[in-house]
């Protein structure tokens, strides 16, 4: 009499080991993405501090702040740093965020940028990245001849958080 067989066939184990690989490697890549979000975000909080300073400083002078030193900030841009962010600037106004340090290396030298809006109610908005612009002028003085510029930077899109997608 012939016992029963309650064991897997060799052909069965391989198609589970290959699900299983392919499992695998979908997780560390949605992994590694998140991880990058991450320290993009650390440029953004980097940023939202910087933010006040530069509308404060706008609405005292009626000029977009060319530099750090208009918003009260240290001159140099390496004074605002952090584990994935290598130096934040100020441009006629606008926030450019460069990674560096311990970046991942799909961002490392990378820039993020955001660009202040003013709206018809005078409040400052900000466009940041690849974001849609907003139903606002770009920053500038009242003649023009200081202006802020939109730039998006050069960060892959994924890694953006979804407000500067």
């Amino acid at each position: 009499m012939r016992g029963n067989s309650s064991g897997f066939t060799l052909l069965e184990l391989m198609i589970l080991v290959a699900i299983l690989g392919i499992l695998a490697a979908l997780a560390v890549s949605a992994y590694q993405t998140y991880t990058v979000r991450a320290q993009v975000s650390e440029g953004v909080n980097f940023a939202a501090g910087i933010q006040a300073p530069i509308g404060s400083a706008y609405s005292n002078t009626g000029l977009p702040p060319t530099n750090r030193a208009e918003t009260g900030l240290s001159s140099d841009p390496m004074d605002t740093r952090g584990n994935y962010v290598s130096q934040v600037d100020i441009v006629n106004g606008r926030v450019d965020i460069t990674f560096g340090n311990q970046a991942h290396p799909d961002i490392a030298t990378k820039t993020l940028s955001l660009t202040p809006y003013v709206a018809p109610d005078g409040a400052i908005v900000w466009r940041c990245g690849n974001a849609p612009a907003p139903e606002a002028q770009l920053m500038a003085d009242a003649g023009g001849t200081i202006s802020a510029v939109y730039q998006a930077g050069d960060v892959d899109p994924r890694y953006l958080p979804s407000t500067c997608r």
